[in-house]
């Protein structure tokens, strides 16, 4: 019944519509061409609901779609119902329509351009990529839909991983439609920063990230990279900066740099230096993160004092991080025997079934969930969106 009404409603509309331009021709002085036409058109009405009935919704379809000649008074009605088959995912149809829209001769030059514009879009949704890009092409040699042809060729290029292309037409989107593309970009740039250093051309990474940060000088993630590849270079000074920076811009990716820190730390022989930087640098009275690797340095150092006091000091909050009771319990279990120590293990296998079934990333734009951490969200596309939780709960997968 849906599809029925979903049918019926742009065949009502068109017919409507021509019908009333039929008796205002006929009112008007001009003489109307095909006096019968309104009459022909709701026997062919007729005629495509009974197809409809009987539930030969292909030839109904068809039946609609021919049912109006195009020419300069119906192709609007012939987008619409193009339209209407893409968002439906029958874009073979869409295609079908918008097509046939174009091979009419008598159209203006705004409706061809219009109809253009659709059936580029029909390609796009169908994964016709190079056919879609020629279409765009040409409607940028035209000027005609400057903005959402901009748009789409930032989005193809996008898909195809085609990233300095991508750059471009994100630039020529926000000159088109004033629409701020910066942190776009940035990761477009980012992108091309995790090229170069596949090819290990390290020269050129940081090149890029130089854009990168100029383009956007909050993106966290170019920081991120930059610590990364100060790493890889035996720059523990430059990269221990660069992470720090990443912290100041974001707090919500303390997860994700202080575990860089802690084996950074770690590896130079330095771990008892790394809960003096914590102290310093974190807000770890509110950031789970932070006290994770406190307890971690600790355990790392084997400060079995200071690794009590920090279990204690958890246990006595309002909202305890559940992976450091989860340690807590671990200690406890290793120091205790018979029933008691068969207790805490089957606690904490409670604990492990709920961390195992939390997430501990999120976007913020779409409310998508994951165990990844995504730059740009497999949901909304959105870049930058998705972030680790602030909610102390869970950090096993930091263990990855």
């Amino acid at each position: 019944m849906e599809g029925l009404f979903w049918l019926l409603l742009p065949v009502a509309a068109a017919s409507g519509w021509l019908s009333a331009r039929y008796t205002a021709r006929r009112n008007g002085s001009a003489a109307a061409p095909d006096c019968d036409r309104p009459e022909r058109i709701n026997r062919h009405c007729i005629q495509g609901l009974n197809y409809l009935l009987s539930e030969q919704s292909d030839k109904a379809i068809q039946h609609f779609v021919e049912l109006v000649d195009v020419d300069e008074d119906t192709a609007e009605t012939h987008l619409v119902l193009g339209s209407l088959f893409r968002r439906r995912g029958e874009v073979d149809r869409a295609i079908r329509i918008h097509q046939n829209i174009i091979a009419r001769p008598n159209l203006s030059a705004q409706q061809k351009a219009n109809a253009l514009l659709q059936l580029g879009i029909d390609y796009f949704k169908a994964g016709l990529f190079d056919r879609a890009e020629n279409i765009f092409h040409q409607l940028v040699a035209s000027g005609a839909h400057s903005d959402k042809v901009y748009r789409y060729l930032r989005d193809l290029y996008e898909r195809e991983k085609e990233w300095e292309q991508a750059i471009a037409m994100a630039e020529r989107y926000g000159k088109a439609s004033g629409e701020p593309q910066a942190t776009r970009i940035a990761h477009y740039w980012c992108e091309l920063v995790e090229q170069s250093v596949r090819r290990r051309r390290i020269n050129e990474a940081q090149e890029r990230l130089r854009c990168a940060l100029q383009t956007d000088p909050d993106c966290v993630r170019a920081y991120i990279q930059r610590g990364d590849i100060q790493v890889a270079l035996g720059n523990a000074k430059e990269a221990i900066k660069s992470f720090r920076q990443a912290l100041e811009k974001d707090r919500h990716f303390s997860p994700v740099v202080l575990k860089r820190l802690y084996d950074l730390f770690r590896r130079n022989g330095q771990l008892d230096r790394f809960d003096a930087w914590l102290r310093r640098n974190t807000d770890y009275h509110k950031d789970a993160a932070a006290r994770f690797f406190m307890l971690k340095t600790a355990d790392g150092l084997h400060d079995e004092a200071q690794v009590a006091e920090l279990l204690h000091d958890e246990l006595g909050r309002e909202e305890p991080s559940l992976y450091i009771v989860r340690a807590y319990m671990e200690k406890m279990r290793d120091t205790t025997e018979g029933d008691i120590r068969e207790a805490f293990a089957m606690l904490i296998r409670v604990l492990d079934a709920r961390l195992s079934s939390s997430m501990a990333c999120h976007c913020t734009r779409c409310g998508f969930e994951s165990n990844t951490l995504f730059w740009q969200c497999p949901s909304c596309q959105n870049w930058g969106t998705v972030r680790p939780y602030q909610n102390p709960l869970e950090y096993a997968w930091l263990e990855g």
